[in-house]
């Protein structure tokens, strides 16, 4: 679960932008399943086309919500940060269009309880990590090792041209 620490996302902690995206991911997930389970079970589609064209009616509010809102990402170009989310949104429809084949097909699992499944993991392991990392990047503020920039913790007689501490005032 992602810590409390702070970021560069509208002042929100890690653990406050992953709860916005969380809620955007919940809201946009329920109109991709309205959508799947709409075509099959009342417009006769495949569930695996269903599936796809599900994913790309969730992701069309994805975007505008999670930039707005979620990651806080208002002031970023809307243009290059759409072009990233069409690629992780491509790979993202994969996983879930494969994900709920499979499952259905050789776990023998109903197809709605395949999306759910899915669903949950494509969020957790590839759309959070890919929105917070790639799609709503700041530049420099995420490429950074963590601690680069900070003041030294080290002792000054480390430093260059600093005088020596005594042994008795170091920890």
């Amino acid at each position: 679960m992602p810590g409390a620490r702070p970021t560069t996302h509208g002042g929100l902690t890690e653990l406050g932008t992953f709860s916005r995206s969380l809620l955007t991911s919940l809201l946009t997930t329920a109109l991709d399943f309205g959508t799947l389970i709409g075509l099959t079970e009342l417009a006769g589609v495949n569930y695996v086309v269903a599936t796809w064209i599900g994913t790309v009616v969730g992701s069309l509010s994805n975007f505008t919500i999670n930039r707005l809102w979620a990651f806080y990402a208002h002031d970023l170009p809307a243009l290059p940060a759409l072009s990233r989310f069409v690629l992780v949104q491509a790979g993202a429809s994969g996983l879930h269009t494969g994900g709920v084949w499979l499952l259905t097909r050789f776990a023998r699992l109903p197809y709605p309880v395949s999306k759910l499944i899915v669903a949950a993991v494509v969020y957790l392991a590839w759309n959070y990590p890919l929105n917070r990392h790639f799609v709503f990047r700041r530049r420099g503020a995420l490429s950074r090792p963590e601690g680069a920039g900070e003041p030294s913790s080290s002792p000054p007689r480390d430093r260059p041209g600093a005088r020596p501490v005594p042994p008795h005032s170091r920890s």
